[in-house]
């Protein structure tokens, strides 16, 4: 596993962006992890979106080569406005979005796993190419976590090399049990 550890992940700044790991895979490429970018609270736990904050996440998002974010939130938990925010900021910067909901600390639905197969050859040919290819969910755990370690299941790595490799970069990636029995259960599926 020591071999997609390389010295050659890009630079991001966890204090002014939401980016939580960028991981090198077996592809040449990167995933990014990312919580919403924007999304921020106040003293009193209700969410925000700051602009800037999002700008530099996005911006720190195409430096590490990433061309696409699929996002994994589900519109309804975020602050109002969120979507049509970031759909804004990222069509200057050339960063093309997807939105595939998973509910939150769950695992791909079925509407999902319909979709998947476009997604997937999207965010597999982008990953051959060495590009960056950027996950976001709400806080960028655990469904960017999941979706991070099935890619990496699907570039040839177990199930549990894949979630250790997602962890070393971010150990509160792949956030509960069911996550993970379902990431052992796609492995066998392969």
């Amino acid at each position: 596993m020591d071999v997609f550890m390389s010295r050659d992940v890009p630079f991001f700044d966890p204090v002014a962006t939401s980016i939580r790991a960028v991981i090198p895979t077996p592809r040449g490429g990167h995933l990014a992890m990312t919580g919403f970018p924007g999304l921020l609270t106040h003293v009193d736990g209700t969410a925000y979106l700051d602009p800037q904050q999002m700008r530099e996440t996005l911006e720190g998002l195409r430096a590490a080569g990433a061309r696409e974010l699929l996002i994994l939130t589900e519109e309804a938990e975020l602050p109002e406005g969120a979507f049509p925010l970031i759909s804004k900021i990222s069509r200057p910067l050339g960063l093309r979005l997807s939105f595939a909901p998973i509910e939150d600390f769950n695992v791909p639905s079925d509407r999902f796993l319909a979709q998947w197969p476009a997604h997937r050859a999207c965010l597999e040919a982008a990953l051959e190419a060495g590009e960056t290819v950027a996950l976001s969910c709400q806080y960028g755990a655990g469904r960017s976590g999941l979706i991070a370690a099935w890619l990496l299941i699907g570039a040839g790595m177990s199930a549990a090399e894949a979630i250790a490799l997602v962890r070393s970069h971010f150990p509160e990636a792949v956030e509960n049990r069911l996550q993970e029995n379902w990431l052992l259960e796609v492995e066998k599926e392969r």
